[in-house]
């Protein structure tokens, strides 16, 4: 098939991983609603993904996704491409689970934006909507790494490093955020949360330093509790 370079939406959900609710109907409740095309047509947790909904049904992906470690790995509908939820009992993982979509369509798109904000609740930290540009499209397969790259990762198995150094193209606060946020960052309520989709960034002390060498030295000065494993708890965690 023929390749060509796209530009590419990278939408990612920050969440606690404890008391989050279920992701598969949540996922699919606000993509009916908003969003057809983000409902997975196949999923699995390897390439070639076996499982298809129209076969298995809503119980299937949800089956699908209790055994999937770390990630479970979906397939759209054109314009929306790839998506992937994170497993909530994940081993050695730290106290936030990152679900993403990926999709050739604009960061003004309205449809991804009340699909995005449809998808939080009250644990959600951050979302963020960002440009990955000159990414490769085989066929129905985007191909990486991109020329230019979406917003950084911000979760390393699991760990919140805080927020990014440069705003996305949009982004939404949760709960935790909004008040750390609220005053320098320009924004409208919504969803219980602050949407920020223009104007001035975060405070530098809630940015994660991703210039360290050092992994211990990486996180933001100031993030909201529970967000960070100490160091006891990583070595328990690797001991399992």
């Amino acid at each position: 098939m023929t390749e060509r370079r796209v530009d590419v939406l990278v939408v990612r959900w920050y969440e606690r991983r404890a008391g989050t609710p279920a992701v598969v109907p949540r996922w699919l409740r606000a993509a009916r609603e908003h969003l057809p095309e983000a409902v997975p047509r196949r999923y699995g947790e390897t390439e070639p993904l076996r499982g298809r909904l129209d076969r298995d049904g809503e119980d299937g992906l949800t089956r699908a996704y209790a055994k999937a470690d770390p990630l479970l790995f979906l397939n759209g509908t054109p314009p929306v491409y790839h998506g992937s939820l994170a497993a909530v009992d994940a081993r050695l993982r730290g106290p936030v689970v990152v679900h993403s979509l990926h999709a050739i369509l604009g960061p003004d798109d309205e449809r991804v934006r009340r699909f995005a904000l449809a998808l939080t609740h009250p644990g959600t930290l951050y979302v963020s909507a960002s440009i990955a540009g000159d990414v490769i499209l085989d066929g129905a397969t985007l191909v990486g790494p991109a020329g230019r790259p979406e917003e950084p990762y911000l979760a390393p198995m699991g760990d919140w490093l805080g927020l990014p150094p440069r705003p996305p193209a949009w982004c939404w606060f949760g709960p935790a955020y909004a008040r750390l946020v609220r005053r320098q960052v320009e924004g409208r309520e919504v969803a219980g949360g602050l949407l920020r989709t223009g104007g001035p960034w975060a405070a530098e002390r809630l940015r994660a330093r991703l210039c360290e060498a050092d992994p211990a030295r990486k996180h933001a000065p100031r993030m909201p509790r529970g967000l960070r494993r100490s160091s006891l708890r990583l070595m328990l965690d690797a001991a399992r």
